[in-house]
């Protein structure tokens, strides 16, 4: 069920691009419904699905900001050149995670809920997935771009869990005995 429940994350996050802070709320609303549509069309292959949802998904994510979370510290000891071969690597595994995930949809619903804002240039949005026997909480996390009235997705926490935080501690883990240049190999 926790597999089905990083997918429907998954599938939200990818609807949605920069906004600006009013529209948060009511911009997640409706492209949760767009996105259920597809999901819900007995009539489309699983092809079909993903390459009516996949250029949304470039628009959602700051996939530099992601990378450089997942990584922590390690990011900056990195020249440009390998900041950006990662950063292209962590962007397909996160894509190839979220099409594997796209069988998994079973008619879910989520709910949005409040927006909250812990910081001025922080968003927290809170959502629940309900499934036939199980419901998870979701808090999508916005920032504030820079020099912007635009606010984009850099992290989600499920059921207090973060999916960055998560890539962080295996990374971690992973460099105390290997090289970065096997932690790229291996994404």
């Amino acid at each position: 069920m926790l597999k089905r429940t990083i997918f429907i994350v998954l599938i939200l996050c990818s609807s949605l691009f920069a906004v600006e802070e009013g529209n948060i709320k009511s911009e997640m609303e409706s492209k949760i419904a767009t996105i259920t549509q597809i999901l819900q069309n007995k009539s489309l292959s699983l092809e079909s699905k993903k390459e009516q949802i996949a250029p949304t998904v470039d628009n959602l994510f700051d996939y530099k900001t992601m990378a450089k979370i997942s990584l922590g510290r390690v990011w900056k000891k990195l020249s440009s050149s390998q900041q950006e071969q990662f950063t292209k690597k962590f962007e397909q595994k996160l894509k190839n995670s979220y099409f594997e995930k796209l069988e998994l949809y079973t008619d879910q619903k989520v709910v949005v809920k409040e927006l909250e804002k812990p910081k001025a240039n922080r968003i927290y949005l809170h959502s629940e997935i309900i499934g036939t026997e199980e419901s998870y909480e979701v808090i999508y996390k916005f920032y504030k771009v820079k020099n912007s009235n635009d606010w984009k997705i850099y992290d989600v926490d499920i059921t207090g869990v973060s999916i960055i935080q998560t890539y962080r501690k295996q990374f971690s883990e992973f460099l105390k005995t290997k090289s970065f240049d096997e932690l790229l190999a291996s994404l």
